[in-house]
């Protein structure tokens, strides 16, 4: 804590700066660095975790991502980003977490925050990139036992699970309009044949209803089911988005 108040405004100096050096450095036209989404949850034991996916075009085999993130206190964290696996020929997806632990107390300054405002920094080629969500950066608030946000996409694959004979699952989607249809388009048997279904409305995401999430439930799978292939079909205002997991279709195993 500062403790004189010369010291308290020197300090909020350095994050208006900061904050105005997001703003400089937001990401080019071709966007080479984009957040897909970013969670606030709470564990049931009380430990708290602020996660998401970034992606990035794939400008070399050497690169650094990191999330420079503040939890309210007056102090900007950083969290390195690692890599989870290629999105398409030309982009890459990155993966964040931390988490309070009360075992050996790492990151207390999530323990009581509210609401985390972040943004993303790309390193690569000497070149520094940055996505602080057009000068604004990004905020996820503490709602209910979780809260959500999506950058890039509109739809996004919240959870599945192949159960006895029920297919389910839950979905993210941007609040775009109140008039909307998620439906999944899904195959038992590799896409000889192709069966399909709606998801429903189940509760808001976040604080802002920004982001909902919707639901699926399927009774009908037969036992002798051990794969099932599917993806996302949102539409809404006239256009339809996909989450098909970046062309490979998303896959649920008993």
């Amino acid at each position: 804590m500062l403790r004189k108040a010369k010291k308290i405004l020197s300090g909020l100096a350095l994050i208006v700066v900061f904050v105005l050096t997001f703003a400089q450095f937001a990401f080019a036209s071709d966007q080479p660095v984009q957040l897909i989404s970013a969670n606030l949850y709470i564990y049931k034991y009380g430990y708290v975790g602020f996660s998401g996916n970034v992606e990035v075009s794939n400008l070399s085999p050497e690169k650094n991502v990191t999330i420079h993130y503040t939890p309210g206190d007056g102090r900007w964290y950083d969290t390195d980003a690692s890599y989870e696996g290629p999105t398409d020929s030309m982009h890459e997806q990155w993966k964040f977490l931390v988490s309070t632990n009360s075992m050996n107390n790492t990151h207390p300054e999530l323990i009581n925050a509210q609401t985390i405002q972040f943004a993303i920094k790309y390193e690569v080629n000497g070149q520094t990139y940055w996505d602080n969500n057009n000068g604004q950066n990004y905020s996820v608030s503490r709602y209910t036992e979780s809260s959500t946000i999506l950058g890039k996409p509109n739809v996004l694959r919240a959870y599945d699970s192949l159960y006895l004979n029920n297919f389910e699952g839950s979905v993210y989607v941007k609040n775009l309009n109140y008039s909307k249809e998620v439906k999944i388009v899904y195959t038992t048997d590799n896409w000889n044949t192709t069966r399909e279904g709606h998801a429903s409305y189940s509760i808001p995401a976040n604080s802002d209803d920004s982001v909902e999430n919707w639901h699926f439930s399927f009774n009908n799978i037969d036992s002798s089911v051990s794969q099932i292939k599917y993806a996302i079909a949102y539409t809404v205002n006239g256009q339809t988005y996909w989450d098909n997991n970046y062309g490979k279709n998303h896959t649920v195993n008993r």
